[in-house]
């Protein structure tokens, strides 16, 4: 299940998000250097569409659905397990943060709280199946905070859909 695409190290979009999470941060008044640098990959690892739909069923069909994600949890591995888990909370806080109207469209109408309350769990559960939690502990943070990265990349996605700074997105070629 690891990511089939990859931003280069050095490729200016890391910095652009890293930036906007840290200020997304502060207004969140939320100051962790483990939640910044977090949150800042998981929007560079999740431009390329493949990687935020990573978990397949047995036929390699894409699972767009959390619950869909959560019930292949079920019959996985240890191993799979956590990387599914993990995949749930970084699918829901992106999906709450960036795209909180996705929920309301299409087949299947799903609030909010639905989102937050399996990525938070599954954060947590990600979290308590390892060995060495002070390893993950990042995990841990990340189901306490929950709402506040959610209102992190809420702001990191109106500062993106600002016209001034899509021009300069585009003018200084970043994505």
């Amino acid at each position: 299940m690891e990511s089939s695409q990859k931003i280069p190290l050095r490729h200016p979009v890391r910095q652009m998000f890293r930036s906007l999470t840290e200020r997304g941060l502060e207004q969140s008044n939320l100051s962790d250097a483990e939640i910044l640098q977090y949150l800042s990959n998981l929007l560079v690892e999740f431009i390329y569409v493949e990687n935020l739909y990573k978990i397949r069923d047995e036929s390699g069909r894409r699972l767009e659905y959390v619950i869909d994600m959560l019930a292949k949890a079920e019959n996985s591995t240890a191993f799979d397990k956590r990387e599914i888990y993990q995949h749930v909370g970084d699918f829901s806080l992106f999906v709450l943060g960036l795209f909180p109207e996705s929920l309301n469209r299409g087949k299947r109408c799903i609030s909010h709280s639905y989102y937050a309350d399996h990525g938070r769990r599954s954060y947590r559960i990600r979290w308590e199946l390892e060995n060495y939690r002070s390893a993950v502990a990042i995990f841990g943070k990340l189901s306490e905070e929950f709402e506040s990265c959610v209102l992190t990349l809420n702001w990191v996605r109106n500062y993106i859909r600002d016209p001034f700074y899509q021009y300069m997105f585009r003018e200084f070629e970043i994505i």
